[in-house]
């Protein structure tokens, strides 16, 4: 079975390094640059082109990919969705977030109101070893303020998906600073788990990944589909 690997807001598929699945093919993917007033279903629009939708797959988002991979579900109709660090819809929110809904707090990122922020974001998101704090810092050097805006507006108006998923995942761990388990609802619960912790606790998600898929595939009957190997 095909495993597609959707990264979050300003991430790219280095997110997924820790992350091995041997028994299927595994397929990180990036962000578009997209342009000023795109949703998440644009988004999710212009991934489409990269799945192969006439093959048995899942699809794995984490953060803002599980939204995408939400919505993406309607155009590649995968085996399962499963998300990670995310939210199922605007409900699931925290209080906070709902009222940035239509405000644009995006307009005020600069480069130099990132740089000042940085401690607070940093703790926000569970960036706490040097390994991932060099790795998050990466990602918002390889970033730009444009594409960074449009991904936070894209995120705060998601409306949810367009079409209710049936086969749909949740993991989230129970120290998301920036999306408080309390908001998720029936979600797998990662103990000490961060909103980074597809990093940090990169082998404990893909126990819970890897028991995911075979259990998906097993629903699949025999000959539907041959693990390939990565």
């Amino acid at each position: 079975m095909d495993v597609y690997l959707i990264p979050g807001l300003g991430a790219d598929h280095r997110l997924f390094a820790g992350v091995k699945l041997p028994a299927h093919r595994v397929v990180a993917l990036d962000w578009p640059a997209m342009p000023q007033g795109s949703t998440l279903s644009d988004y999710a629009q212009a991934l489409a082109a990269q799945v192969d939708a006439n093959r048995p797959h899942v699809l794995v988002g984490v953060s803002m990919g599980g939204m995408v991979a939400q919505e993406l579900a309607a155009i590649t109709k995968p085996q399962q969705v499963i998300i990670i660090s995310s939210w199922k819809g605007p409900q699931e929110m925290p209080p906070h977030l709902k009222l940035l809904r239509g405000t644009h707090p995006e307009r005020l990122l600069s480069k130099a109101f990132l740089q000042r922020t940085m401690p607070i974001v940093r703790w926000q998101m569970g960036v706490e070893t040097p390994e991932t704090q060099q790795l998050f810092d990466q990602f918002l050097s390889a970033s730009t303020i444009d594409q960074l805006k449009v991904q936070i507006n894209a995120c705060l108006n998601w409306n949810g998906p367009s079409q209710p998923l049936q086969a749909l995942a949740h993991i989230h761990g129970d120290q998301d600073r920036l999306m408080p388990i309390a908001s998720a609802k029936g979600a797998q619960v990662v103990k000490g788990g961060g909103h980074f912790m597809i990093m940090d606790q990169a082998p404990a998600i893909t126990r819970m990944l890897d028991a995911l898929c075979q259990e998906r595939e097993g629903q699949q009957g025999p000959g539907e589909d041959t693990p390939v190997t990565c």
